[in-house]
């Protein structure tokens, strides 16, 4: 048709606007996440961690703990003297560098598929997507959920590597590059073991057989092998996989993980009601899981039938379940889902949801239905970014969407204490040990409390409820 190169032409100037424009919508998104505060799990493993405050001290851990490129920013964060603001500026650089390598991995991927010169803008709105996401604070504002988001950036970049020209081109990269991105993922976070995985995912979906992908990944399968033996030998790591894998069966592990991927898809779908602790249970079989098992059924089904026809949304299913369930079927934990499992797990969606939107509307209708969701979606970001303000309102938020939690209020508790809101902390303890009589720390909180002589304002201490 003799338009359709105006259109393209036309569509390819305004990119470039474009670009700046989700720079501006991204930094909109994120500008009152500096004024977060410490929070949960960054007290364990950054402030009050004699690992990450000095070279020696990360030098004497290194080769027997794990993490080590992850604590050495810390570590780098800590010593710099910028506080806070530091740790979350640092947050900060790793999702635009992420963000614009889900930019490259869909021109990637459009390409195998002939359909970038079709929908030249998906790119950019499939990292837009992924840049105001909601459902990726929790691996961005909050400072510990780091883990997630550098290990990502490793490993996308890894990705990026392997399928880009240089590297079909010039195989040393592949062989040698790659692995290395492969080894700096494990060492940031143990869950990037997917990695070759994802490997043979890619080629399979580009047409490949999956022979031809085991001989070109065979350098990153080798770095899985030495890496699976350095991880075997650290006691405390072989130990805690241990306790992980007796934990559950792996019937029940299965059952888990179908009401993990339901929470988990509603939350990227609709996220609204972001959840910092959700109160998901242990299953121990398939009796209570009817609604789950439907949906993973009808995912998986989605995924078969649109893997040669709409082969981008296939591929997206199918990362989906290969980083959101996959290794959680073998090793489970006891925190059955959360959020940042989204970070590396939810570009592909974006992806899907960009090249449906930009292949079979209007162009007008894509453009004004894509700026309308961007502006939300950063809308909702900017106002999750609003409970990390201080561990207080981070907690009152997870009450709000757990209240049948022990846990979250045993938190929130401790935050009143910390606050020095004595009252509302043993409102919040009480409320714990009603909900589990086995909460150990609310109960020890709570009778640090009643351990007070001076009661401001003449108040009465709660007594523990009759067990």
């Amino acid at each position: 048709m003799p338009w359709l190169p105006v259109v393209r032409g036309f569509l390819l100037r305004i990119a470039r606007p474009a670009q700046l424009g989700v720079f501006a919508l991204f930094g909109l998104a994120y500008a009152n996440s500096f004024n977060g505060a410490f929070q949960f799990d960054d007290f364990n493993v950054i402030v009050d961690y004699a690992a990450v405050h000095s070279l020696n001290g990360w030098l004497s851990e290194l080769g027997q703990g794990i993490r080590p490129v992850l604590k050495f920013t810390y570590l780098l964060n800590w010593i710099s003297g910028a506080g806070v603001p530091g740790f979350h500026a640092v947050n900060l650089l790793i999702h635009g560098a992420s963000v614009w390598l889900v930019y490259r991995l869909t021109q990637e991927f459009l390409k195998t598929k002939n359909l970038l010169q079709r929908v030249p803008l998906a790119p950019l709105l499939s990292a837009a997507l992924f840049a105001v996401h909601p459902v990726n604070t929790e691996a961005v504002t909050y400072i510990s959920g780091r883990s997630s988001a550098l290990m990502a950036l490793f490993y996308l970049f890894g990705l990026l590597v392997y399928v880009s020209r240089p590297a079909r081109s010039g195989p040393w990269r592949a062989r040698i590059l790659v692995p290395l991105c492969f080894l700096m993922a494990l060492a940031t976070k143990e869950s990037a073991v997917t990695f070759p995985l994802a490997l043979i995912l890619w080629d399979i979906s580009s047409g490949e057989n999956w022979k031809t992908s085991l001989r070109k990944g065979c350098t990153s399968w080798i770095t899985l092998l030495i890496a699976a033996a350095f991880f075997l030998g650290n006691d405390a790591y072989r130990a805690a996989v241990e306790r992980s894998t007796h934990f559950n069966s792996l019937t029940g592990n299965l059952a888990t993980q179908t009401h993990a991927l339901l929470y988990l898809f509603m939350q990227w779908t609709l996220p609204f009601w972001l959840n910092m602790d959700p109160d998901l249970q242990v299953q121990r079989d398939f009796s209570d899981s009817r609604l789950e098992l439907g949906f993973v059924f009808v995912l998986a089904w989605v995924m078969v039938v649109t893997w040669r026809r709409r082969p981008w949304m296939g591929f997206a299913l199918a990362w989906a379940f290969l980083h959101l369930s996959l290794l959680y079927v073998f090793v489970p934990r006891l925190d059955i889902a959360n959020d940042r499992q989204w970070y590396l797990a939810a570009w592909p969606l974006g992806m899907a949801l960009a090249v449906d939107l930009l292949l079979y509307r209007s162009q007008r209708m894509a453009v004004g239905v894509s700026i309308l969701l961007l502006l939300g979606l950063a809308t909702l970001t900017f106002l999750r970014n609003q409970d990390y303000q201080s561990e207080v309102s981070l907690w009152e938020q997870t009450v709000q969407v757990s209240p049948g939690k022990s846990r979250v209020h045993g938190n929130l508790g401790y935050a009143y204490q910390l606050a020095g809101q004595t009252v509302q902390a043993r409102l919040e303890y009480l409320q714990a040990l009603r909900l589990d009589p086995d909460n150990v720390k609310a109960r020890l909180n709570l009778r640090r409390l009643n351990a007070e002589r001076a009661k401001p304002n003449g108040e009465t201490t709660p007594q523990l409820p009759s067990q």
